[in-house]
């Protein structure tokens, strides 16, 4: 593991590259869903029920 923080390989580099990037796409697309929960919650408390588009 050391070694690894010393010397890494392009082999390593690389696979860390792709968990960064997978990383920040999850992330990305787990704070757009939560927004859109939040505006749902807050429009369902906010008064009469309107119908919402499907």
């Amino acid at each position: 593991m050391l070694r690894t923080a010393v010397a890494p390989s392009f082999t390593e580099m690389g696979q860390l590259a792709a968990i960064a990037a997978s990383r920040t796409v999850l992330n990305y697309f787990h704070t757009r869903e939560i927004a859109k929960e939040r505006a749902e919650i807050e429009h369902d408390q906010s008064g009469p029920s309107a119908p919402r588009p499907a």
